[in-house]
């Protein structure tokens, strides 16, 4: 554990240095372009809301934004009204910070506007200015808009790059699979190797509900952000093709299973059923390659699609007992590639 620790802090930081410095370059935007509109030295706030708004996932920055003013807007508005009513002291900074929490959570119990609320409050209240509260206020305003610009409009990302590398992570481990289970099968075959072609399929699992959520991000940037609505058509058509994926890993995980049994009870396994596996993990692999194209090639003369139609006719009643189920397995999942990869699903929506 305390050896992949290294690469583990590599990926986190691979992953997270996009945002940070587009946090860090809106963030100085809002500073300066607050002093020019508000006339303070130290805006603070508006950098402060543009970064708690631009470290989040791109598809929640614009819902973020939103939080983080509508618990500003209510915080400074509760905090004047307590103000006015019961004056400014210690116990008046809890009653405003609980009543502007309550206020908001009116409409949202969102940890980030309860937050946002409750130390607006305090803000003007324990401070006892005017000036702390709509200045905050003006300064949250200027920060949340520069973010909801910068991340709806100016730099967001595209949601079909988001499903399609997605979408190629999961396929390209179920390929790896599948080449690990011909590899066990022509070497013995050796049950031991296709096990552990199993246990790296199933360790997909990961990869797949990556793609999962991915879907559900792509989604939200095609309903929220400016590029996401140019690519609304082309993001549904890529949807409508890729929602078998889930379905081609299950059948990859039983193939390897089932190839694992078959040499471990040393069944004879006909070469052509190997050539069959073997394929299929090319057409997989070309599915990954290339995941927006409606049917892409598998390297040779024949599509993907054409491929797996062509090994969904594999007929497992004319053969041996092991060899049949084998066969069974990868007629069955060759009928998943082949439905991942119709071009006519597509042409349908069209």
């Amino acid at each position: 554990m305390i050896q992949g620790l290294p690469g583990r802090a590599r990926d986190r930081v691979r992953e997270a240095w996009g945002r940070i410095a587009l946090a860090g370059l809106t963030a100085t935007a809002a500073w300066v372009l607050a002093q020019l509109i508000l006339r303070q030295p130290a805006p603070i706030f508006a950098p402060i809301a543009a970064v708690v708004c631009l470290t989040d996932a791109p598809a929640a920055r614009g819902p973020r934004a939103l939080r983080l003013l509508l618990g500003v807007v209510a915080g400074v508005g509760v905090g004047e009204l307590a103000k006015v009513v019961i004056g400014s002291g210690w116990l008046q900074v809890g009653v405003a910070v609980v009543v502007g929490m309550l206020v908001v959570s009116l409409g949202s119990i969102n940890p980030l506007t309860l937050l946002q609320a409750g130390i607006a409050a305090l803000l003007v209240v324990g401070i006892g200015s005017t000036q702390a509260g709509w200045t905050r206020l003006a300064s949250a305003l200027i920060g949340g808009a520069l973010a909801l610009l910068v991340s709806q409009v100016l730099i967001s990302p595209s949601p079909t790059r988001e499903l399609g590398d997605a979408a190629a992570t999961a396929l390209r481990r179920i390929a790896a699979g599948l080449e690990d289970v011909v590899t066990a099968l022509r070497s013995g075959p050796s049950a031991d190797d296709a096990r552990r072609a199993a246990e790296r399929l199933r360790g997909g699992h990961d990869d797949l509900a990556a793609f999962l959520d991915a879907r559900t991000t792509s989604d939200r940037l095609a309903r929220t952000t400016l590029r996401g609505r140019r690519e609304r058509t082309a993001l549904a058509r890529m949807q409508e093709r890729l929602t078998g994926v889930e379905y081609v890993h299950a059948g990859a995980v039983l193939l390897a299973r089932t190839a694992a049994e078959v040499s471990d009870r040393d069944d004879a396994v006909p070469d052509d059923l190997v050539d069959g596996i073997a394929d299929l993990a090319t057409a997989v692999r070309a599915v990954a390659d290339r995941p927006r194209d409606e049917d892409p090639p598998d390297g040779g003369d024949r599509s993907a699609h054409e491929v797996a139609v062509d090994l969904a006719a594999t007929d497992p009643d004319t053969r041996p007992a092991g060899a049949a189920r084998l066969a069974t397995q990868l007629h069955l999942l060759a009928e998943d590639v082949a439905t991942l990869t119709d071009p006519r699903r597509t042409h349908a929506m069209s």
